[in-house]
């Protein structure tokens, strides 16, 4: 019985040193090229605060690699599972078939922004629409917050 307790407790330890080692490995590789290209402090800090804050929602896990792993079919029904929320309490896709929810639903891409983290600026050209699920956000004008949405 000892030996099991003893095997699961070396069996943790040894997954929290993995953890911890890959999130070393990954803060070199920011760090370096933080380094290579030289990259100004305020900016250098955002992209640390970044990284920590995506490791610490992900714990170090590429969703988008896990999901590449699955065949597409399955693709869809766990993109559906995970944006079902949004789908859902959106207006905008109430009508929508389940065909289209599915395949409109692989096509959205999860981001995460720190705190105080800007997602686009005055005069930027749009691509993307966000939608926010989790969290807050402030629309700025002239430095000044309009609202908070």
């Amino acid at each position: 019985m000892y030996a099991s307790i003893f095997g699961n407790v070396s069996a943790i330890i040894q997954r929290l040193y993995s953890g911890t080692a890959r999130y070393q490995i990954q803060m070199l590789r920011v760090k370096e090229f933080i380094r290579f290209h030289q990259i100004p402090n305020p900016l250098r800090q955002r992209l640390e605060d970044y990284f920590n804050h995506a490791w610490n929602y992900t714990n170090g896990i590429d969703m988008n690699m896990v999901l590449k792993g699955f065949p597409e079919c399955l693709q869809a029904d766990i993109c559906l599972h995970l944006n079902s929320v949004l789908l859902k309490n959106c207006p905008a896709f109430k009508d929508a078939s389940e065909g289209c929810l599915r395949t409109f639903s692989m096509k959205l891409k999860t981001t995460h922004a720190p705190p105080g983290d800007i997602i686009t600026h005055r005069g930027d050209i749009l691509t993307s629409l966000y939608f926010i699920s989790r969290g807050s956000i402030e629309i700025l004008k002239d430095d000044n917050v309009v609202a908070i949405l």
